[in-house]
């Protein structure tokens, strides 16, 4: 058995890379297997690290870090026998919320490299991308390219500096017309918010796709119309306390597939990683694509 635990120093904080560190130690201390620990928070490192565990055959690769380094660990690890597995420490860690991987106990993440325990997960794929969470179209997708662009991204992390920058950005975001083909229908509407599931939650507990299930091989496709900003808190309540189906407007509908034709350029995102594009987008599941362990 072969295992690369990558951990994100950044997250969690100073004291947690060395408390992941005892964790490995202590667990694993009478298991056979090369047990292997790496640091780093540049993602374009954390991807190239998964890709190499992949290439040389292990077992599996930890992402030790919210869900940004759980995206970048998963990518290589998609259509391969290489399992995911997740110790989470970041602000908001929706992924491993969704799988029920335990969030504030580290010795039980790792305990299960022991019981080997698999679950098969569904990927999303919005164009060339992948995502584990959510992908989308509408204000979350603008203002995650707002934030990245900021100097907000370079000083403060996690689910906070989105709120005074959504209430700042508000008036100036226009939603776009989308023509879309979802399954066979055609649908053409103005979302405010347009958002592709695979698990219930954006992040931290922000539950967008109540009942969304990461192995149905279905996209959960949430919708809210174009609101003004008295509704906009509201929708920000009903996110975070769990009652979203209960918002005027607010509409969940599941397919296997989403095509959108748009020749002006629209924002994306793909777990809140933006994007831009224009001409043909398509949306849909890869069923069963990644293997996790999930004890």
């Amino acid at each position: 058995m072969k295992v690369l635990f990558i951990i994100n120093p950044v997250a969690g904080g100073k004291n947690r890379t060395k408390e992941i560190n005892e964790a490995i130690r202590e667990e694993l201390r009478s298991e056979e297997g090369v047990f292997e620990i790496k640091t780093a928070s540049d993602r374009r490192a954390v991807t190239e690290l998964s890709d190499k565990a992949v290439k040389r055959g292990y077992s599996a690769v930890f992402a030790c870090g919210g869900d940004g380094t759980v995206h970048d660990v998963a990518g290589p690890l998609v259509n391969s026998q290489t399992a995911l597995g997740i110790i989470p420490c970041g602000s908001g860690n929706g992924f491993a919320r969704a799988l029920g991987i335990p969030l504030d106990n580290i010795r039980a993440c790792v305990s299960v490299v022991k019981s080997k325990r698999i679950r098969d997960v569904d990927v999303g794929l919005i164009g060339d991308r992948f995502f584990f969470s959510t992908a989308g179209i509408g204000f979350d997708a603008y203002l995650s390219k707002k934030y990245n662009d900021g100097f907000l991204s370079k000083r403060l992390r996690g689910l906070a500096p989105y709120f005074p920058l959504a209430v700042f950005e508000f008036y100036r975001y226009a939603p776009s017309l989308l023509s879309m083909k979802v399954d066979n229908n055609l649908v053409t509407e103005t979302p405010f918010i347009l958002t592709f599931a695979n698990t219930p939650y954006y992040g931290g507990t922000a539950v967008i796709a109540p009942g969304a299930m990461p192995d149905d091989g279905l996209l959960d496709i949430c919708t809210v119309p174009k609101i003004g900003l008295f509704q906009a808190f509201m929708l920000a309540r009903r996110l975070f306390n769990g009652t979203i189906e209960s918002f005027t407007g607010y509409r969940r509908t599941r397919a296997g597939k989403v095509e959108i034709n748009r020749q002006e350029s629209v924002i994306a995102h793909a777990d809140g990683e933006p994007f831009e594009w224009r001409g043909s987008l398509t949306i849909e599941m890869l069923p069963k694509g990644l293997r996790v362990l999930a004890g």
